[in-house]
């Protein structure tokens, strides 16, 4: 599977321009429909107290459950269900830790900004985790990674429920890229250097 990704050619340089590009158009769509549709007064009112302990408990929390669920799935169902085509080998491998850092905060900020902060603030918790596996287009081949990535966005989407704030949800998306990430880069480096 890992050769799919090769046989499209696509080089490192234009993956991460079209990484850094989606998640900047998503970014800006969430502004403007939060503008637009709830407003910015609405959408900021809505939050509970942003920074709270509450926050940073259910945020940090919430990654690391869905990290252990991630390693969890490792070991537990076969790799052949797990692969994405090397999309996800070849990218995080490519990137240097301060890129990846950069990448990740975009990355939950935009995604969590959007789904949560617009999408399930004004259609409700199903659409947006439906819409959201949907946009991770790559999986929707592959039903045990689509059912995955549709069960992380309903478990973050009831943490947005609960904590009524988009700042720990982001923390939650942040954590399970970033440490998956580094994850992923250095195991595969490892694995090299043997």
């Amino acid at each position: 599977m890992e050769n799919e990704l090769s046989r499209q050619n696509i080089s490192i340089k234009n993956l991460k321009k079209s990484v850094y590009g989606t998640q900047l158009i998503i970014l800006l769509i969430a502004i403007i429909c939060i503008g637009f549709f709830i407003g910015f007064d609405d959408f900021v009112e809505e939050q509970s107290t942003f920074l709270s302990l509450k926050t940073f408990i259910f945020g940090i929390g919430g990654g690391i459950v869905l990290v252990l669920l991630n390693v969890l799935l490792n070991y537990t169902v076969p790799e052949r269900f797990l692969d994405d085509g090397g999309f996800n080998k070849k990218f995080f491998t490519s990137l240097s830790v301060f890129e990846m850092t950069i990448l990740c905060v975009l990355i939950a900020l935009s995604e969590e900004v959007f789904f949560r902060g617009f999408v399930q603030t004004k259609f409700g918790i199903i659409l947006a985790s439906v819409i959201f596996a949907l946009v991770h287009f790559r999986y929707v081949k592959k039903p045990v990674l689509f059912v995955i990535v549709l069960l992380e966005s309903f478990f973050i989407g009831y943490l947005y429920l609960i904590t009524e704030n988009i700042l720990a949800v982001f923390i939650t998306h942040f954590i399970l890229d970033y440490v998956l990430g580094l994850y992923m880069k250095f195991s595969l480096e490892s694995e090299e250097e043997k």
